[in-house]
């Protein structure tokens, strides 16, 4: 049996590195009003201390030219400061955490690094968890990297390992606003450390939850300045944060090490002046359901209707990620639809990648003037129920699609037809009454040539898991191709797609046995 390269899923982690850092944050009241969907309204509003850090000593040598700063807290000299004040105290908890503990609810508190370096473009990387021996059993909070602080106006990127939200945070002298929030299962329980990265470049930020993009945002307001750490109580009587690393990057190191694929288009909704139409129909109506989704709504059974990207762009082989769920409130109770990414579009001929939550099925569909064909078809039992997003994507090269639901390749097609067109949403009820399905996200990026490995060994084993101690019931031959679309944090296995199959399976990584066209470092790194 040979397997086929396939497309790989190319976001791309930088290496843990690591940064000194000091405190800073100005003791003021914060006005509610426009506080993040995160932070209750309560009768004493959140506060913010101010500390003042100590001289930094000599920082850590930077090996890695394209590190800013970084800091593994191993080394209590680094300049990080030891302060205890009323609500919270903040310092090393050795051999190898810096802490912040706050000690009431609704507070919040923030340290930056010590050497004040005001950055605007970089890749803001956080190694973090909580303590839960040393945090209340109950009750909300959140945290993480904040970045472009000056004074009281910064944003900061945080995570709920309770609620398994995120929410990207714009502070101001008189306000906490909500730029961005989602949902993300895969955020770790207490005492399992989170990556959380941000790549901030001017005044578009995307957002990383360990190694897999949740979310994007604009907001062009703070262009520059210091970077370091938020924590913030909401019901939550105690709660005691341990920061494992931190890494600031050149920006463009980053984008170098991901995939290499340009970005064609890309919309965050957040952004209501961005174009795209906001109309009401007989059967349907569109538009943005703020704070940042475009939503499109279907009021008739038997219905289907499509919405695509204001530029009216052509595309041909490119790669179409959308984030997508339904809003159950506003969905009928029973009844199945479906939807997800449309492209290739010109007039009415054009391609939709559609899943259906309630039946756990996926369609690529065919839309000519006078029918809707169906190209391939198949079950995900992964695909998440309503209010759950999931990640949709269609990698178009020439004539081939593939199919990919919550980064695993679910199927593929071929057609000729449609070289070109549009790219946008499609939705469609089939008996349900009424549907209304939230767009979190779409991303457009130019198609890139997947890597691809071939086998040396005259037999390789493809385990059910990354060990020896995993089952086998394939091998592969001497010559065979195969396509790896993950690893281990350690590189020493490989995730495959095997071809004609809908399983995937892991190899052993050597030198030995497979090479490989590029770096298996760019393969996103999963845990079994």
């Amino acid at each position: 049996m040979k397997s086929r390269s396939f497309y790989r899923y190319s976001w791309v982690l930088s290496a843990l590195l690591i940064v000194s850092i000091a405190a800073g944050c100005a003791g003021k009241a914060v006005n509610a009003t426009t506080a993040p969907s995160a932070i209750p309204e309560t009768s004493a509003p959140p506060v913010e201390a101010t500390t003042t850090a100590p001289a930094a000593s000599t920082p850590a040598p930077v090996a890695d030219q394209n590190v800013i700063y970084q800091d593994n807290f191993t080394n209590p000299a680094s300049g990080w400061p030891e302060e205890k004040f009323d609500n919270y105290f903040i310092g090393y908890h050795e051999p190898e955490f810096y802490h912040i503990e706050i000690t009431s609810a609704n507070y919040k508190t923030t340290v930056f690094e010590p050497t004040k370096q005001s950055l605007g473009d970089a890749s803001i990387e956080v190694k973090v968890f909580t303590n839960s021996k040393k945090t209340s059993a109950t009750g909300d909070f959140n945290y993480g990297p904040a970045f472009r602080r000056s004074g009281d106006n910064y944003y900061a990127f945080t995570i709920s390992p309770r609620t398994k939200k995120w929410f990207l945070i714009k502070s101001t002298p008189n306000a906490l606003v909500t730029l961005a929030e989602g949902t993300d299962d895969k955020i770790n329980d207490l005492d399992t450390p989170d990556t959380l990265r941000v790549d901030a470049q001017g005044s578009n930020f995307s957002l990383y939850i360990n190694d897999q993009q949740v979310g994007q945002a604009t907001d062009a307001d703070y262009a520059s300045g210091a970077v370091g750490f938020y924590v913030q109580t909401i019901d939550a009587t105690n709660v005691h944060i341990h920061f494992d690393a931190l890494t600031v990057k050149k920006l463009a190191a980053v984008q170098v090490s991901d995939s290499g694929a340009a970005t064609l288009y890309q919309d965050a909704f957040t952004n209501p002046a961005s174009g795209w139409a906001e109309k009401k129909f007989d059967n349907y109506f569109i538009g943005y359901h703020e704070p940042e989704f475009y939503h499109i709504e279907i009021t008739t059974p038997n219905y289907k209707t499509t919405v695509f990207e204001p530029t009216k762009k052509n595309f041909d082989n490119m790669t179409v990620e959308v984030q997508a769920f339904t809003n159950s409130k506003k969905t009928s109770a029973t009844g199945d639809f479906s939807y997800g990414p449309a492209f290739r579009r010109s007039g009415d001929n054009y391609y939709a990648f559609t899943i259906s939550p309630r039946t756990k099925k996926w369609f690529l569909l065919k839309s000519t003037p006078n029918a809707l064909e169906t190209l391939a078809e198949g079950t995900d039992e992964n695909i998440h129920d309503l209010d759950t997003a999931d990640a949709l994507r269609v990698d178009a090269d020439g004539s081939h699609f593939y199919l990919h639901i919550n980064d695993e390749l679910v199927g593929q097609a071929t057609d000729a037809d449609y070289a070109t067109g549009e790219v946008g949403f499609y939705v469609q009820t089939v008996d349900a009454t009424n549907v209304h399905v939230h767009f979190d996200s779409i991303a457009i990026k130019s198609y890139e040539t997947p890597l691809v490995c071939n086998v040396k060994a005259l037999a390789l084993n493809v385990r059910s898991g990354p060990g020896t101690s995993y089952s086998s019931s394939v091998f592969l031959s001497k010559d065979d191709i195969l396509a790896p679309v993950a690893r281990t944090s350690n590189g020493e296995w490989l995730k495959i797609q095997l071809e004609g199959k809908n399983n995937q399976g892991w190899v052993f990584n050597s030198a030995e046995f497979i090479s490989c066209t590029g770096a298996v470092e760019t393969l996103p790194v999963v845990t079994p």
